[in-house]
């Protein structure tokens, strides 16, 4: 059916002008109260109204009239009870059959509907038979309203539900319907549900969605509750916690009117051909315009609203691929390439406000068909690689996200994402949280928890929040999954959940980074490498120190991907990968990677089970790390995890940590440096194929993966000296060497000299002698380390001076700020005396006794060489003389003794209420002696104890 020729000559007419670019504003002319800055890789809204209109455009099951497949409302005619559903079965149940007849309902609205058949096969691609024939019977006439074939080839995959939809007209009210499924026997077949929606409804949701994003776009105005996940939080969970003020719209038209001013007219779409719909809403965007259903054209046209028409889409393509490349053709060129959405045209609202607002292109094209692949291709090589974003989401997962990854494009889980347009405009300030105390390395098994799909915004919008809400959460250790383009998609929620967070809460990335992308498939090393920079910047702003790293549903990571995360992402702590098994990788030499031991375990026993086979075999004497995530779709909520971890409570060799806290061992145990944070350098002592080494050598060789002299080859000299570097900070430095000895056995001799020397001055700053006994085992690298003062722009050596007594290997040789920070209101350390105050420690004479105010860790793994710790604390007493304040000290836990110490006078307190610095210098000589770092309080002033750091 064509339009009126009147009709087809206006729509000409109109995209001839939009080709030319006159027939629609700019969209930075249309997008007034929208900025995007460069970098930025979504646009920012401006600040939400004080008083936002709230509506209900509830769609989904509350808008539906639904009938479970196993329920008392409907018959069989084969098949069997099974679970959730309805199964037939090949060989088992009676071909040529209805599987579900009824339920002859009579109170289906009079008018255009859409029903529903909720179904699964067992395989999609054996051949492509006719499965099943579903239709829409009026059981009062006995007339057929629709009917439709189902094939196997038409399910998108096998073992999941997928929804099969069919428009038809219930001619009167009253009459008894029934929505009937004929199966044929040839494949296995299972039925969750079926149903109807009225089209009226679905009309009014595309109608007011697209007018929020209108709206929204000068300032949100608007927020609509329209969730059909489960689990939703409440129509106004967000609201209150963001502090957002409302009021409910009774009659949603009522804002029709009350916006009518900000309207230019109407985009109308044609039912006939769905596709349409998502035309209609970027032309929408783009003209300042609603879209509107032919259903809805004659109230919107006529008085009070009185708006015109100004694009008319019914009967203007044959096929949804015409749609879609009439909007390349005519309309791509005038929306930013930054983004493209992908959205249903069966669902009516959504992130459907935010093309209306930005305005954006939005489309829905299958990689798998190959007409809609190759016009795919055309809008994704328009986008910018590496920074370019596909939000919404696909036909199919794993099709849709490795083709974007072939463009540099990351996709934005998001389509059933609702109120972006009011999230957006929230402050982007986000208070983050320092990283917690790490506990002592032991010989124990870490179990990290992790929940999955918070990288998905409408997750993050809905069921996360009724998680987050559980009123025992922080009882036990959990990662939490979010997005990093939170930070600019909803930093008022991000910003929320980094202030309700307890210190068992570790918010850590969804796959993969700034976006979930398959890197494996990215073509151009290069913009990987700027990608991989633009996450580690958002990461950083997003306060996320952990991220899961995925190519395809559980492929490994390609060495360049992982090297590329190591050398371009230096603030993270570690990876995970989707690939299941938790073999543990190190990067470069520099980033730790573990595939996760289980992914997406669905219920808490199954995440028992699968820490009971990673921790089967061990034998207690090196640490292991199992790493579990769970989905929060089927059976787990946030008890799940507590019963979990009660459920190993009786083993003390189970140790159940954050991820962050995870990974900060993981790193220890492969002797890196804890905190990314701190490092400055670190050069290979050997020439890589991933670094070059700025040494010298006057003994020795390239060999085992370092530089390595032998008795039997090498004479005594230095097997490492350079690299005379200027550009290191001024302050307390530690330089680390790795190194290795073939053998524990004979005589404890010195085995090489360390030392660290100002070239400018040629004055050596400190050294320290390795002795065969200082070494925990034969050829296990193992840390010795060295602290000095630098003075910047001088020019610094590292030098390793070979005593011609052992086979000794040198890995790398790393600088850092400090080996560890202690926070010393956080866990990992102890107090005798005291409380929390804001961001410190403080004993008070009023209310605490003399006692030690801070001790602990008993941190056994320090590395052994010369080391100075560093106090910083404050009183609000400086005039007491040369009475002490405070004792500080370093104390090896084992014999009682102390390394170091000393008293702190009031007159050394250079002033009140400001912090101040006290350091202890000292020796680490034996292998795992355990440490602690001790505030003994004096009860005179009161004192307060900000961190200790060791250097």
């Amino acid at each position: 059916m064509h339009p009126p020729r009147s009709r087809r000559l206006a729509l000409s007419s109109l995209l001839a002008l939009a080709a030319s670019g006159l027939g629609a504003a700019s969209p930075s002319a249309q997008a007034a109260g929208i900025s995007w800055p460069n970098g930025q890789v979504l646009p920012s809204f401006s600040a939400p109204a004080t008083t936002l209109d709230l509506v209900d455009l509830t769609t989904g099951e509350s808008r539906e009239y639904r009938y479970e497949a196993e329920g008392p409302h409907v018959r069989h005619g084969t098949g069997r009870l099974e679970g959730n559903g309805w199964l037939a079965q090949v060989g088992i149940d009676a071909a040529n059959h209805y599987m579900i007849t009824g339920p002859y309902a009579a109170d289906i609205p009079v008018g255009g509907n859409t029903a529903f058949f909720d179904l699964t096969v067992d395989n999609n691609t054996a051949n492509s038979d006719v499965v099943v024939t579903v239709d829409v019977r009026d059981n009062t006439t006995g007339a057929l309203l629709a009917q439709r074939d189902i094939t196997r080839t038409d399910f998108k995959v096998a073992g999941s539900y997928q929804r099969f939809e069919l428009p038809f007209t219930n001619p009167e009210a009253g009459h008894g319907l029934e929505f009937r499924v004929y199966w044929y026997g040839r494949a296995y077949t299972k039925i969750d549900c079926v149903g109807t929606r009225a089209s009226v409804w679905d009309d009014e949701v595309v109608l007011f969605t697209t007018l929020k994003g209108l709206v929204n776009r000068t300032q949100p105005r608007i927020f609509t509750y329209d969730v059909t996940m489960r689990g939703q939080d409440g129509k106004t969970g967000w609201l209150n916690s963001l502090g957002l003020g409302y009021t409910e719209v009774a009659d949603r038209w009522s804002l029709v009117s009350k916006y009518r001013s900000e309207l230019k007219g109407l985009v109308v779409y044609d039912p006939a051909l769905p596709d349409t719909v998502n035309l209609a809403t970027t032309i929408a965007g783009l003209r300042g315009a609603v879209a509107a259903s032919p259903a809805l054209v004659g109230k919107l046209t006529a008085a009070p609203y009185s708006l015109p028409i100004l694009v008319d889409l019914r009967g203007a393509f044959s096929n949804k691929l015409q749609v879609y490349q009439s909007l390349y053709d005519n309309y791509w060129p005038q929306l930013s390439h930054k983004v493209l959405i992908g959205l249903s045209p069966g669902l009516k609202g959504f992130i459907r406000d935010y093309a209306a607002a930005t305005p954006l292109a939005m489309v829905w094209l299958d990689p798998k068909n190959a007409a809609e692949d190759a016009l795919l291709r055309k809008f994704l090589a328009a986008m910018p690689y590496g920074s370019g974003i596909y939000m919404g989401w696909w036909p199919e997962e794993a099709a849709g996200v490795q083709r974007v990854s072939e463009y540099g494009i990351s996709t934005v889980a998001s389509d059933f994402a609702s109120n972006l347009t009011v999230f957006g405009g929230m402050s982007r300030t986000v208070n983050l949280k320092p990283l917690p105390n790490k506990p002592p390395l032991r010989d124990k098994i870490y179990v990290s928890l992790i929940l999955s799909d918070g990288d998905n915004l409408q997750f993050v919008e809905h069921l996360f929040k009724k998680l987050w809400d559980s009123p025992n959460r922080g009882q036990v250790p959990l990662g939490w999954t979010i997005s990093p383009a939170m930070v600019d998609a909803m930093p008022g929620v991000l910003n929320y959940l980094h202030t309700t967070a307890t210190p068992n809460d570790n918010l850590i990335s969804g796959p993969t980074g700034l976006g979930y992308t398959y890197p494996n498939y990215w073509g151009n090393a290069t913009h990987l490498d700027n990608y991989v920079a633009l996450t580690n910047d958002y990461m950083n702003r997003a306060g996320l120190k952990v991220l899961t790293v995925w190519n395809k549903i559980d492929g490994a990571t390609d060495t360049h991907v992982g090297n590329s995360f190591a050398a371009f992402a230096p603030s993270l702590l570690g990876l995970t990968a989707q690939n299941a098994g938790g073999g543990i990788t190190v990067y470069n030499n520099l980033m730790p990677s573990q595939g996760l031991n289980a992914t997406y375990c669905p219920t808490e026993a199954s995440m028992v089970s699968e820490i009971n086979r990673a921790i089967s075999g061990w034998n207690g004497t090196s640490p292991r790390f199992v790493s579990i995530q769970a989905n929060p779709w089927e059976g787990n909520s946030y008890q799940s995890f507590v019963n979990v971890v009660n459920a190993f409570s009786a083993n003390p060799n189970i140790v159940f940590v954050r991820p962050d806290t995870y990974f900060q061992l993981l790193r220890e145990s492969s002797l890196l440096a804890p905190d990314p944070a701190a490092l400055v350098k670190v050069y290979e002592a050997e020439p890589t194929t991933y670094a070059s080494s700025p040494f010298s050598h006057a003994v020795g060789r390239a060999s085992d993966n370092g530089w390595t002299a032998n008795v039997a080859q090498d004479n005594e000299g230095m097997m490492l000296y350079g690299p005379y570097v200027t550009t290191f900070p001024a302050g307390q430095l530690t330089t680390t060497f790795k190194i290795k000895i073939d053998a524990l056995t004979g005589t404890n001799d010195p085995i090489v000299t360390l030392d660290v020397r100002d070239a400018t001055t040629g004055q050596v700053l400190t050294a320290f002698d390795v002795t065969r006994h200082q070494f925990k085992a034969a050829n296990a690298y193992q840390d010795f380390s060295l602290t000095y003062p630098n003075v910047a722009g001088h020019s610094l050596e590292f030098r390793a001076h070979y005593r011609d007594r052992a086979t000794v290997n040198i890995d790398k040789v790393t600088t850092t700020t400090r080996l560890g920070l202690y926070e010393a209101e956080g866990a990992g350390v102890g107090h005798h005396a005291g409380r929390a105050l804001g961001e410190g420690w403080q004993a008070t004479p009023s209310y605490d006794p003399a006692g030690h105010m801070l001790y602990g860790p008993y941190d056994g793994n320090l590395p052994l060489g010369t080391h100075k710790v560093t106090f910083r604390l404050k009183t609000d007493n400086n005039t007491l003389g040369t009475q002490p304040l405070a004792r500080i000290d370093v104390r090896e836990e084992t014999t009682g003794s102390s390394l170091a110490q000393a008293e702190l006078t009031s007159q050394q307190f250079t002033s009140t209420t400001q912090y101040q610095d006290f350091s202890l210098s000292f020796s680490q000589t034996a292998p795992k002696r355990p440490l602690e770092y001790r505030v003994y309080f004096h009860a005179k002033a009161s004192v307060v104890v900000d961190r200790v750091t060791v250097h």
